[in-house]
């Protein structure tokens, strides 16, 4: 099956998408240096196919945005790279940064909802753009208050089996 086609796509599929800051780390180690996924410990819960399969899901949405509170995670995770790789990694990050739309709401308007807060900063924020964004996580809370909500949110996990279990 196309993956344009798939159920669990085909209604996102020509909106913006904002990726959670696990699936950025995949998303960008990946094209960084993809032993890496074998390697760093933030990418110990993803194989090399689930790169691929990001990289072919992303080619259905126009285009990529991102939060501070995504990068500034991506950045905070991404410090335990080893040291040898720290210099070329910083490098890339800046690149990729400045490559990539990012939407700012202040924090103070973000908490305001009490029951997403609870999720943290970060999904906070999410939980705001997936009005007009769709919003791809692997985080099963979010999912699921996304969900509750009506608001788009595809689950990466749905995918894996949709796709690499077939």
């Amino acid at each position: 099956m196309n993956l344009a086609d798939h159920p669990l796509l085909s209604s996102f599929a020509g909106r913006p998408v904002i990726l959670d800051s696990n699936l950025l780390i995949l998303d960008w180690c990946a094209s960084f240096d993809g032993e890496l996924i074998r390697s760093f410990k933030r990418l110990s819960s993803f194989e090399p196919r689930d790169a691929l399969l990001l990289s072919e899901v992303m080619k259905l949405f126009p285009s990529l945005w991102t939060t501070p509170h995504i990068l500034t995670e991506v950045s905070n995770l991404t410090n335990s790279l080893p040291s040898w790789r720290k210099d070329d990694w910083c490098k890339f990050y800046s690149e990729k940064v400045r490559l990539l739309p990012e939407i700012y709401t202040p924090s103070s308007e973000i908490v305001s909802d009490l029951s997403a807060v609870r999720f943290g900063l970060t999904d906070a924020a999410l939980v705001r753009l997936a009005a007009t964004h769709v919003v791809l996580t692997i985080d099963w809370p979010l999912t699921n208050l996304l969900e509750s909500r009506g608001l788009a949110v595809i689950n990466f996990t749905h995918l894996r089996e949709a796709f690499l279990l077939s």
